[in-house]
Parts: structure tokens; sequence; C-alpha cells
């Protein structure tokens, strides 16, 4: 399942997941959630306590070093110092570190999540981006700030796009498409990721492949067509084993993305 070149699959104890084959060369633990019975990370605080303890426990991490923003699609992007307790999570979509301990999350039901590393400067980034967090840049704002804060070179940053809903199933009214326009016109490639579609009870709609716009903003950034690694995988088409919020609405739960540089073997309880 879902085996490819660049992915690989693993049906752990209580949790399945996937992985980028290239950070798991480099020994990078990290893990993208597919939906499942024995975990719910579709609310914050202790509700979803014990699903991230299951999905430490399967990676050999202690969850006491989770560090889990309020996603509220915000632009806001937060490095993680020493002490993660001086962060303010809330209204944050994105995190950075190169703190060995610390382990990032995101979570998502159709939102782009990003997993970046830079093998040199050993930083870590996950990003949460929905469109609207597309339409700010939030991904452009994280490279900006690894090279600012930590000295990263974007030749050198590697980015896994985790599943998302995908420009089959992103559709919009006009509103929509028109302030892509706006945001986007700088490109010549706009109408390549802007499709005129169906008129539906009388309005015009629009597909927008959001994806293609953050690989476009990346590799403006600099960063090399090699390094941006995307799953390939639409949460909506795979709504079987990923929670898609367009297919499923307000019941739609929560896949979590991790990323962490800890490496030594963790032995919990």
């Amino acid at each position: 399942m879902f085996e490819t070149s660049e992915i690989k699959y693993v049906k752990g104890k209580n949790v399945e997941y996937i992985q980028f084959k290239r950070l798991l060369k480099y020994g990078i633990k990290h893990a993208y959630t597919l939906r499942g019975e024995n975990v719910d990370f579709s609310k914050y605080g202790k509700e979803s306590e014990e699903s991230y303890k299951k999905l430490c426990e399967e990676l050999e991490l202690d969850s006491k070093n989770l560090c889990i923003p309020i996603q509220t699609h915000t632009e806001v992007v937060k490095c993680i110092g020493e002490d993660k307790e001086d962060v303010d999570f809330e209204n944050v979509d994105g995190l950075i570190t190169n703190r060995k301990e610390k382990i990032l999350i995101s979570r998502n039901a159709d939102c782009i999540l990003f997993l970046l590393y830079d093998p040199q400067k050993k930083v870590i980034a996950n990003v949460h981006s929905g469109w609207r967090g597309t339409f700010q840049k939030i991904v452009e704002k994280a490279v900006v700030k690894m090279r600012d804060n930590y000295g990263s070179n974007s030749e050198d940053i590697i980015c896994c796009i985790c599943p998302s809903i995908r420009k089959c199933h992103f559709e919009v009214d006009e509103d929509v498409k028109e302030l892509c326009e706006g945001i986007f016109g700088f490109t010549n490639e706009l109408d390549s990721f802007i499709e005129k579609t169906d008129v539906i009870d009388g309005k015009q709609k629009y597909k927008i492949d959001t994806v293609m716009i953050n690989k476009i903003l990346l590799k403006d950034l600099g960063l090399k067509e090699k390094n941006i690694i995307d799953s390939n995988l639409c949460s909506v088409c795979n709504n079987d084993k990923f929670y898609s919020y367009r297919k499923e609405g307000k019941n739609a739960k929560r896949d979590v993305a991790l990323i962490t540089l800890y490496k030594k073997r963790y032995y919990g309880n």
C-alpha cells in the first residue's frame, strides 16, 4: 500500500503511517499517519494525548517533547529553542527547530503539510498550509526563517509534501479564483494551476492546484526540483485511507505529520 520509489508504508501496532525514503536516508524520524480506529488526533489537549503517545511509541520517542501548534490557517511560523515553554503555540501554523529532542507536529484533513529538512545545518520544519496558508505563502516564510535564523542554504533544503487535497477536488468559486490571480499573477504559469470547470447553480466553478503553487514558490526560493518530494496522494481520492474535510465535513478527524532530529532509541513504559 502506497509503496513507491519515494514513500514507505508502515503498519505499526497501533498506528499506520507513511514515511519519505529521502528523509529516512538521513535517519530522520518522521511519519504521516493514516486514518485508524486506535488513534484520534481531531482534538487538541487531553482528548488526543493518548493517540500522540501511541504514535511516539511507534517511533521510540518521548511524547513529553511534542510541540503541537494550535493551527488557525495563519502565516505564523515559530522557532523552537531550548525551552518550548517560551513559545506561544496559539495561532501558529509552522514550527522550526534545530534542537534534537523537539518533536514537531502538524495536523490536516485536506490541507498541505510540508516536512522540511536541511541536512547541512541540521534544521527541520513542519508547516501546515491550507489554501489560506498557501495564499499567505507560509511555506515561503518558513524557508526564509530557516535561512535567516539558522543559516540554511535553499539548495540544501529537502521538502516533502504529505497527502492533501489536489486539483482534481479543490473546486472554488469566482471570489477565491480572483484572489488567487491577484496574489500569484506574477507567474507565467497561472493557467497551469487554475482551471475553469462547470457552472453549478448558476455559479462558474474553478479548480486550483495549490500544491503546484507551493512548488513554484519553493523553486523560486532556490530549492532544487529533486529536493521537492511529493507524495502525489490526494486525500479526497484516497478518503478510505486519509481524512478529508471536503469529503466528510465537520465529521472529519485529522491525520498527523511528525518530524524530529532525535535519533537515540527511547524506551518508554
